[in-house]
């Protein structure tokens, strides 16, 4: 069993090709600050499925057709892969986001 530290202040992958097996799966964590955006510039775009989950605070996701997703806590969502999106807190409060990326087989 590999255990990795939570709650960093950035982005922070727990799991990749480089410490587990498994090399068509990523997991991390990302704390987006109120006022954050991530990319700065752009759309993220990922080979892979992007699964997520929201611990705490809120977290938007805009996909490229312009739709704003509004991520709460216990909230789960799937970005397919090669889908452009952004991701933003416009919050008083962190926003908490684990999330995995996955190849699809």
């Amino acid at each position: 069993m590999i255990i990795k530290p939570s709650l960093p202040q950035e982005m922070t992958i727990f799991f990749d090709s480089d410490n587990q097996p498994n090399e068509n799966v990523q997991m991390g964590l990302i704390v987006l600050q109120p006022g954050e955006k991530r990319p700065l510039e752009g759309f993220a775009r990922h080979d892979q499925d992007e699964y997520s989950y929201v611990v705490s605070g809120e977290a938007h996701t805009i996909l490229e057709d312009g739709q704003d997703l509004v991520g709460k806590p216990g909230d789960a969502q799937l970005i397919e892969a090669n889908e452009g999106h952004i991701n933003y807190n416009d919050g008083a409060e962190p926003a908490v986001v684990v999330w995995m990326l996955v190849e699809r087989k």
